[in-house]
């Protein structure tokens, strides 16, 4: 069974439903640790709606806050779910911006990352 993430009813990703539950449940996680909504609506009837512009601003909150973190077991915790983050960012065409303290060593890994999981968010 999958379940359907929409931006003004056009379809972003249809990920199966275990994949769905733990990505929308890390997403209420990080809502809660950083104080800032995410964008995605509730999950009702297979379907989550995301507003673009507060899903833009909670995946530049989460970048600014992960790129201020050093701990690497952190680290292992976060960089798949920012992936996966960031290619439905990319998906929906979310500006992202990329902290500007100097390239860090975490963010060629996580875009790649991010890259290898976009041919698998498809609609």
């Amino acid at each position: 069974m999958s379940q359907y993430y929409e931006v003004a009813g056009r379809l972003v990703w249809n990920p199966g439903q275990q994949t769905s539950l733990l990505f929308l449940g890390q997403v209420r996680v990080y809502e809660s640790l950083l104080a800032v909504p995410s964008g995605f609506g509730p999950m009702e009837s297979d379907e989550c709606p995301i507003d673009p512009a507060v899903f833009e601003e909670f995946v530049n909150t989460l970048l600014d806050w992960y790129d201020r973190t050093g701990s690497r077991v952190l680290g292992s915790l976060v960089e798949g779910f920012l992936a996966a983050l960031l290619a439905l960012a990319e998906r929906i065409g979310t500006e992202v911006r990329w902290p500007g303290r100097g390239e860090r060593s975490w963010v060629p890994r996580v875009r790649g990352r991010a890259a290898e999981l976009l041919p698998s968010m498809t609609p």
